[in-house]
């Protein structure tokens, strides 16, 4: 039997994967079709395969938090569920269960407001424009803040250590770095106008500018 802060992730995964499918096929099918595709490993493949590695061990660690398929012995490197106290495991899990519904909102949207301009990999569309609307007003790359949320959320809902230090060491920071690279990408490709939308938004990256810190 799966705990609660499982179930509710479960159900929220499957909301946001009916919600995806349309504007991410639309976007898999934009793959590779620009006038300019990066093809360095590093920025368009590195960040992805962390990611999904990333799932991986979240999805074990909520797996040994519910005492399903997972050694006894490998537990507690997974997950810390056990090892706290229940009340302070059932918060933590449930603050992580909030950040993985905003990184949906986040990445989803994201990608809806990217609109015909959306690609799921880095490379310059035909007739490609500065989108400002949506969460774009509110975040230059909304859909990685998202899949950063989305990784730390689960982590946190699963309680796991291991997976957030993941998140946070290795996640982010290629996700940082894809999204300044693709920055310099649309600086050189649309000019001034995008240099514009980057000033305007104070180069908030990955967190909204309405809150007072971030990048």
């Amino acid at each position: 039997m799966f705990n609660a802060p499982t179930l509710a992730t479960m159900g929220l995964l499957i909301t946001g994967i009916i919600l995806a499918a349309p504007v991410l096929l639309k976007g898999f099918k934009r793959r590779g079709k620009g006038v300019f595709y990066e093809q360095n490993y590093m920025i368009q493949r590195a960040p992805q395969m962390a990611t999904l590695a990333n799932v991986v061990i979240i999805v074990s660690a909520f797996f040994a938090a519910n005492n399903f398929l997972v050694p006894t012995e490998l537990q507690p490197i997974l997950t810390l569920a056990a090892s706290l106290p229940e009340s302070i495991s059932s918060v933590v899990s449930w603050v992580g269960v909030a950040i993985f519904m905003s990184g949906l909102v986040f990445m989803i949207g994201g990608w809806y407001s990217l609109g015909e301009m959306f690609s799921t990999d880095a490379e310059v569309l035909e007739g490609h424009k500065v989108r400002k609307n949506g969460l774009l007003k509110y975040v230059m790359h909304p859909a990685y803040s998202g899949i950063i949320q989305c990784c730390l959320g689960t982590s946190l809902a699963a309680v796991s250590l291991a997976a957030a230090l993941i998140t946070l060491a290795v996640v982010a920071p290629l996700w940082l770095r894809r999204a300044k690279y693709e920055e310099q990408l649309l600086l050189e490709s649309l000019g001034p106008d995008y240099r514009e939308y980057g000033e305007e938004m104070h180069w908030r990256r990955l967190v909204p500018r309405f809150i007072p810190i971030g990048v």
